[in-house]
């Protein structure tokens, strides 16, 4: 696949959201395993695995993987400090995980967009339906996140 310098850097970014959203599942471990069930919270881990191979597996063929690669641990590294900001030492306590977790599925979906768009331009038939079901999925997983939170404003009103 023939891609320039920022679609090479844009699908790096993608691969770092899909690396820091299983580091932060596994991180979290226990407690959102609890919060989310044990299917969700595997589901997470094997959709992010299964993007970032799948994505780091279509740039491979171009000459742009180092590229990608770079860009792909520049932006984890910003976002795992984000991450650890806003989370800070409240790893125990599931409303600040899900919180973060809202910041970060929505900015998933956003940047998986971009690819999208890409993709399309291209007439990279792959890589568009990979960044479409990533969207689809991300929303799916923000909407858990969204109404975990919603919960939690109930149980906690009164």
């Amino acid at each position: 696949m023939n891609i320039n310098e920022f679609t090479a850097k844009k699908i790096g970014e993608v691969v770092a959201f899909c690396t820091v959203g299983s580091d932060t599942l596994a991180k979290g471990g226990d407690i959102l395993a609890v919060h989310l069930g044990d299917a969700l919270a595997l589901d997470i881990i094997e959709k992010n695995t299964l993007y970032k191979e799948a994505l780091l597996h279509i740039v491979a063929s171009s000459d742009m993987a180092a590229v990608t690669e770079a860009k792909a641990t520049k932006t984890g590294d910003k976002l795992t400090a984000m991450r650890e900001m806003y989370i800070g030492d409240q790893w125990s306590n599931p409303v600040e995980i899900f919180e973060w977790s809202g910041f970060f599925y929505g900015a998933a979906i956003v940047h998986f967009a971009i690819v999208r768009g890409a993709a399309e331009a291209l007439g990279n038939e792959s890589l568009l339906e990979l960044a479409n079901e990533a969207i689809t999925w991300n929303y799916e997983i923000l909407e858990s996140f969204e109404s975990k939170l919603a919960e939690v404003g109930t149980d906690r009103a009164i």
